[in-house]
């Protein structure tokens, strides 16, 4: 099923270094993916920002939340009824092409509308993440527009509501925003496996003007503390309480 996935990469034409790492990726993983070209904010027409609120988006993040409704319009133009979508900095965790085809076959048995997030592997997690011992989807909305996958009938919902409404919000937040008023589930893997080269300090961000003037090595630092305090100590801590309680159980 995975040879089959449609995959989309957001990204700008000059981003090159950014091209780099993701085919490279995409050849360790065995994906086929597609640029998505469209939009870059120099190439962008006045029918194409009349899309969005102009008064409350700037021009990238205009750019930015454009390419990622095309990758919804391109599944629809296929025949295919789920898509990958990237961002071009995701960084894809160790066994990748594992992880996402369990998390194919977990999607699998939904109905319905959905997106699942494969991405936040530096967010604050709740109890519900902790628990499981094996690759499970918790209902809890996106953070971030790294990687995710969605199906046809989400974008259907989407793109309909979208012939008579403007864009007013950054792509992670206008999806997380849009999906809550159509009453689209949102779903995580109980273990992210997909980061953001930005975040980690790897590539310097486009958007995010809270990270822009942060140097690589501090993010890389502030990184791996978020991940070890939000994910790892908790995730271990959770694994040793549960084996306490089975001793004490028997």
């Amino acid at each position: 099923m995975k040879d089959l996935l449609p995959v989309y990469v957001v990204s700008v034409k000059k981003f090159t270094d950014r091209h780099l790492m993701i085919r490279r990726q995409a050849t360790q993983f065995g994906l086929s993916i597609e640029f998505i070209w469209d939009f870059d904010v120099e190439t962008m027409t006045p029918d194409d920002r009349a899309r969005c609120d102009q008064n409350v988006l700037p021009l990238k993040s205009m750019s930015c939340v454009l390419k990622h409704i095309e990758a919804q319009k391109r599944l629809l133009a296929t025949e295919h009824d789920i898509c990958l979508v990237l961002e071009d900095d995701a960084i894809l965790g160790a066994e990748f092409d594992r992880k996402l085809q369990n998390t194919l076959a977990l999607a699998g048995k939904l109905e319905g509308p959905w997106l699942i997030f494969l991405g936040g592997m530096d967010n604050a997690l709740d109890a519900r993440f902790f628990a499981n011992q094996g690759p499970s989807l918790i209902e809890s909305p996106l953070t971030t527009a790294e990687a995710y996958l969605i199906n046809r009938e989400g974008c259907f919902e989407r793109l309909a509501w979208l012939s008579d409404n403007l864009i007013s919000k950054p792509a992670d937040h206008f999806l997380a925003y849009l999906d809550t008023m159509l009453s689209i589930p949102h779903y995580r893997v109980s273990l992210p496996f997909v980061t953001q080269g930005s975040i980690t300090g790897l590539f310097p961000t486009s958007l995010d003007s809270s990270r822009s003037n942060k140097p690589a090595w501090y993010l890389a630092l502030r990184y791996g503390w978020n991940r070890l305090r939000k994910q790892k100590l908790p995730i271990w801590f959770s694994r040793i309480r549960a084996q306490f309680v089975r001793i004490l159980n028997k």
